[in-house]
């Protein structure tokens, strides 16, 4: 199971390697992994309105867009294991992307605590700042599951 290597996956996958017990194992770690973040979300909720309304909106175009990319690089309609590519590739990214969350949210709070910003006109900047970054985020994930969604249905060719 590769947590971080998704050029490796991708190789696997396209050679068509991977048995059922390993996609199970990646929609399962893929399912725990978004879930552990969801609750993270909850814990630290937003108080602004127009944030939650900005991240909301942004977040299920992302994920229409996303989706309907991810299918055509898999070849459209003529596609091959959708859903479990989609599901394989998933995780890694999700690894990367949530590292790259956490460390970006360390470094936030740290800034935040450190320069005694609590209080100040920099929480709405703050939140706003953390919504940005979950929306880039967002985005990154699904442009890499595009891409490597490809190059899974271009070896396959």
């Amino acid at each position: 199971m590769y947590f971080w290597n998704t050029k490796a996956l991708a190789q696997e996958l396209s050679a068509n390697t991977l048995n059922k017990k390993h996609y199970k194992n990646y929609y399962l770690m893929t399912a725990l992994l978004i879930t552990l973040v969801y609750y993270y979300g909850m814990y630290s909720p937003y108080s602004e309105l127009n944030i939650i309304g900005f991240e909301g909106v942004s977040t299920l175009t992302i994920i229409f867009i996303g989706i309907h990319c991810a299918y055509k690089a898999n070849g459209g309609d003529e596609g091959q294991h959708f859903l479990e590519r989609m599901t394989a590739l998933s995780f890694p990214i999700l690894v990367q992307n949530t590292t790259a969350g956490v460390a970006f949210g360390f470094l936030m709070v740290g800034l935040y605590f450190g320069l005694n910003l609590e209080g100040t006109a920099f929480d709405t900047w703050f939140e706003w700042s953390i919504s940005l970054f979950t929306v880039i985020l967002q985005i990154l994930f699904f442009t890499r599951l595009r891409f490597y969604m490809k190059a899974v249905a271009i070896d396959r060719s």
